[in-house]
Order: C-alpha cells, then structure tokens, then sequence
C-alpha cells in the first residue's frame, strides 16, 4: 500500500528537484499479483521482470512485493512512475512521434529515478544504492564485464 506520507515526499521530491513545479492531482494506486502484472504488463507470464508502470487516465499499478515504504529501490520504483504521471498530464504539446517521445520520456524518469537514489544515498551517510543498477542487484561495472564476456 502506498501511504499518504509517502506519496506527499515523492511528490514534494518531484517538486523540487525537476522541471514539474506544479503538483497535480495524485493517480491512482493498483496493487497486483506476480501473475496480474505478467497478464497487465507483459502479457505473458515467462521472464516478466515489470514491478510497475503507469497508464494515464487510470493510474499506478504495482506488483504486491513491491516494499516501497521499506525499501529504498521499491521507493524509487514508485517515484519513477510518478514522474510518468507528471509527464503524460504536463500540458506541453510536444512534436515528436509516439515511439521517441514514449523512449525519452523513459530516459528521463530513469534519469529523476537515479537522482533520487544518490540524493537518498547522500542524506542516509553514504549508504544504500546510488542508481538503478545497484538496485538491480549489480553495477555499471559489474553488467559491463558481463557483456564483454558473452
């Protein structure tokens, strides 16, 4: 479940620390099942690693592991949905086609994502992930050597 609390420090997060310096009205939570979001997200339910997406005019769904009140990767995760809410309802009319926008507007909530995490990691004393990678469970490093061996 997504507490009041919690969304009130994204979105103040939000706020702060991008271009979106207007809140908006909230989205909607979903908690799914592994099984729901492989139907919902991937359509299938071989190799779905989706924890959450956002669907405009509906809201957040996310997968009912998610810990996002715990932990501070879950945390991120919701954050990054949270900034596709404030992008799909921004009122700039951008003239790009479907698929760029969509894969820069990706970028960029990866983008506010990692931000996120060194910021948290800088307040906590150094400790915890500092990007999305680490969240993953490995580094930039780490996945580089990977795929230079393949």
């Amino acid at each position: 479940m997504i507490s009041e609390k919690l969304l009130i420090f994204l979105t103040s997060w939000v706020i702060e620390n991008t271009e979106f310096k207007n809140k908006i009205e909230n989205p909607e939570f979903f908690e799914l099942t592994k099984n729901e979001m492989s139907d919902k997200a991937c359509f299938s339910s071989e190799n779905c690693r989706v924890k959450a997406y956002y669907v405009k005019d509906s809201g957040i769904y996310y997968i009912n592991s998610l810990k996002p009140e715990k932990k501070i990767c879950d945390k991120s995760i919701i954050l990054h949905e949270l900034i596709h809410h404030y992008q799909k309802n921004d009122n700039r009319v951008i003239d790009l086609d479907e698929h760029t926008l969509w894969t820069l507007q990706e970028r960029q909530a990866i983008y506010y994502q990692n931000l996120f995490l060194i910021s948290q990691k800088r307040i906590n004393g150094n400790k915890g992930p500092e990007n999305v990678l680490e969240c993953e469970g490995g580094t930039y490093l780490d996945l580089q050597y990977k795929y230079n061996k393949e």
